[in-house]
């Protein structure tokens, strides 16, 4: 069982800012699904099944947190939420949370740890008594849990002695132990209704297991129109699978629906079946559906098990099918809570507006709210405060990031309290607090200078320091109701200057996060297989599912094809290394199936330029001067033989002015298997630099320019610089230079009077007589 690690949560969507700095709130991924939530003692349908005995799921808190380490809960009050995640198609029997902690021996008697599941306790331990360890078995009621995810928050009070205490005295802690505390889960399947209103629960992202899998059924090896429909519903689930990684294979389906549950992975609890009306005759039978409607969505339950279902999208001839496949893609459709529905008069923005959306986004000065990046506004509050930490692509070199920030804090804090503005771990502006009836304040400016920046993905991070007045101890009143702080998310971060990225990078497609070099809608890009095998075809299909939901947008726009789509520019190719067009295994490093063309890094080189003057006549020397020119890199070409066996390798270069992005391995079989292994949990974030290699089961290795050393690093400097150095010489420079330029104006001024003045005749002088 593996859960996406926290800084995987941290950037999505409305959940980057978490109340709660100890640990990531993992139940802040499924707002709608708690909102729509119901208790799951009213969900499960009046259905006549064989029930089966039910299967444990162990659930280890450092999976859901994604860290290993233990977390501490410090001061007289703190607080971790955690979410339990509770499948739509499972039916929970059992439920404990096994804690595994440390307590420190200072705590008294009066000191406890609440366990409170959706809002409601239901267990307080002590934790005073001078008992060090403990670890606790604790029964979760069932009816307090809800389908989807179910918020388990931990909260301690403690306490070293009976009155005046400092309340974040050092010796007030409890640690909760993440790698030996775990959530147990007994469950049986169970059966929902089969509607369409319910999509998102047979794709639920609330998982017990591993990487759920999903087969795509055609009636053939797919091909044109149907290939386009099943890329399409390859991003549908992963839409709906969301951060959860999911591996998709490609089959042929059966004659009978009766026989469909066979052909299923026998975890899988849904399946996908593409095909015309008279293929799926007997599949659509009984459902009423008429063949004229246009293309059809449905869904229903297998006859033989109603707790496993099919998805079918059919239509009257094949060229159809990408209309209700597009459909099934679209990531927010209000679906209608019926068996079927036909789709009809589908459209997609205009390539006009689409165009206009580009050029919103290409300009190197670019502005952009902090809403763009996931972040929604949000209040900080109480001790600890928490934080928020966003994602950003930078794509020039030597360019710089303004961060201009809305915020309002409230009043009665101490004059210590600030806002840390941190990019890449390092803190580049602390925003003063400190004003006793509190303060507002509007675009203000931190940046983020160029040495402190990455050509690729950046971190940037907010960290209120909300700090009392009083601060407790010696009997002195605390209070830190008022401790409170809002962050706006139309607050902007904006670039300056820089070249262009001109570096290929995997990190592209790796890294979670809304990319500015991916064009609205997947405009241009295009998935591109060697051949239309189902191996093949199904690791195209789990790349479709993972570039939708680390990219986080629709790529309906996208072509998923066998062969090349010559109007793409940025184009993806799926296949075994000796069906690969030789131009692409040349352009790529990889010269044959069995040969493998390495470039390594060994040096970097570069020029920088050092303005040393004001702002004013900085910019002036910027609009001058050239833009600086990224690092020139110095690698060794290295040939290595059998090199690709056994082994999946990504590959990405600029083919002219294109990306070209390579995924391939020796066989159909382990490209298959080498893709279902990288999409998973800290795997795909591996990817980077210009070529990664791995084998199923093993950490992927990248080869990386960025991590070379500046072997060969020279400063252009301007004039501030050369006086600074030689100021004598500077000196004696600068009077010649005023004596030349003195002569030079004498010299062109006598010659622009004889030339262009009449000559004047000496004046008598005045005598007296």
């Amino acid at each position: 069982m593996m859960h996406p690690p926290a800084l995987t949560f941290i950037h999505r969507h409305a959940w980057i800012a978490t109340r709660f700095a100890v640990v990531v709130m993992p139940m802040a991924l499924a707002p709608w699904a708690m909102a729509q939530s119901q208790p799951l003692r009213d969900l499960t349908p009046a259905v006549t099944r064989e029930r089966t005995e039910a299967a444990p799921f162990t659930i280890a808190l450092s999976q859901l947190t994604g860290n290993d380490k233990s977390v501490r809960l410090a001061g007289v009050a703190s607080s971790m939420k955690l979410s339990l995640p509770l499948p739509a198609l499972m039916q929970a029997q059992e439920v404990r949370l096994e804690l595994s902690g440390t307590a420190s021996r200072a705590l008294t008697a009066s000191s406890q740890l609440e366990v409170a599941v959706n809002g409601r306790v239901i267990r307080q331990l002590g934790l005073g008594g001078g008992a060090e360890g403990f670890r606790q078995s604790i029964p979760i009621p069932l009816t307090v849990l809800r389908e989807g995810f179910n918020e388990v928050q931990l909260t301690v009070a403690q306490h070293y002695a009976a009155s005046c205490e400092y309340p974040m005295a050092s010796q007030l802690w409890t640690d909760i132990h993440l790698r030996d505390s775990q959530f147990v889960v007994s469950a049986t399947p169970k059966a929902l209704p089969a509607r369409l209103d319910r999509l998102d629960a047979l794709f639920d992202k609330a998982v017990l297991a591993d990487a759920p899998q999903v087969s795509v059924f055609t009636a053939k090896a797919p091909e044109g129109a149907v290939l386009s429909a099943a890329g399409l519903v390859a991003q549908g689930v992963g839409h709906r699978y969301d951060y959860v990684p999911v591996r998709i294979s490609s089959a042929r389906f059966p004659p009978a629906l009766a026989q469909l549950g066979a052909a299923l992975p026998a975890q899988a609890r849904v399946g996908v079946v593409l095909g015309t009306f008279a293929q799926l005759a007997t599949y659509l039978q009984g459902l009423g559906v008429p063949t004229d409607a246009g293309p059809v969505v449905a869904v229903r339950a297998l006859p033989e098990d109603p707790t496993r279902f099919v998805v079918m999208l059919a239509a009257a001839t094949e060229a159809d099918l990408p209309v209700a496949a597009t459909a099934f893609a679209l990531q927010r459709m209000p679906w209608p809570g019926r068996t079927w529905v036909a789709v009809r008069d589908l459209q997609l923005p205009a390539q006009k507006e689409l165009r206009e959306a580009t050029d919103a986004q290409e300009a190197l000065t670019h502005a952009q709210p902090l809403s763009a990046l996931g972040y929604a506004t949000t209040t900080y509050s109480g001790l600890p405060t928490g934080s928020a930490t966003l994602r950003f692509w930078n794509s020039s070199w030597q360019g710089r990031v303004q961060l201009r920030l809305h915020l309002n804090y409230g009043s009665g804090m101490s004059e210590q309290s600030a806002l840390n503005v941190v990019a890449n771990g390092v803190v580049h502006g602390s925003i003063p607090l400190n004003n006793p009836a509190g303060g507002v304040y509007t675009n203000y400016a931190v940046t983020v200078p160029t040495g402190s920046l990455r050509v690729g993905w950046n971190t940037l991070e907010l960290q209120p320091v909300l700090v009392p007045q009083t601060n407790g101890g010696e009997c002195k009143p605390f209070f830190p109701g008022n401790l409170i702080a809002t962050i706006y998310d139309d607050s902007t971060l904006q670039t300056f200057g820089g070249s262009p990225l001109t570096r290929p990078d995997l990190g592209l497609l790796a890294r979670d996060g809304r990319n500015p070099q991916i064009a609205p809608l997947g405009e241009g890009m295009a998935v591109q297989l060697t051949d239309a095998e189902d191996a093949t075809v199904g690791a195209g299909l789990t790349l479709m599912a993972k570039l939708a939901q680390v990219l986080r947008t629709s790529l309906l726009r996208a072509s998923f094809q066998v062969g090349p789509d010559e109007k793409a520019t940025n184009r993806l190719w799926v296949g075994t290394m000796e069906r690969l067009p030789e131009q692409v295994r040349e352009r790529t490093g990889l010269n044959s199936a069995n040969q493998l063309v390495l470039n390594v890094p060994v040096m970097q080189s570069v020029k920088v330029p050092v303005m040393q003057a004001n702002g004013t006549l900085s910019q002036l020397q910027a609009l001058i001067l050239p833009a600086p020119k990224p690092p020139l890199v110095l690698a060794a070409q290295v040939t290595l033989d059998d090199a690709p066996s056994h082994h999946a390798i990504a590959a990405t270069v600029f083919d002219g002015d294109h990306p070209l992005t390579v995924f391939t391995a020796a066989s159909s079989a382990d490209l298959q298997a080498g893709m279902h292994d990288v999409i998973d949990y800290g795997q795909w974030a591996r990817l980077r630099g210009g070529m990664a290699f791995w084998r199923p089961g093993e950490p992927v290795r990248a080869v990386i320019s960025e991590d070379m050393p500046f072997s060969a690093y020279t400063l252009r400097g301007s004039v501030g610089l050369l006086v600074s150095q030689y100021p004598w010489w500077s000196l004696g420079i600068v009077l010649s230079l005023i004596a030349a330029l003195v002569g030079l104006t004498r010299a062109v001024l006598a010659r622009y009077r004889r030339r262009n003045l009449p000559a004047q005749t000496p004046r008598p002088s005045k005598s007296t007589a």
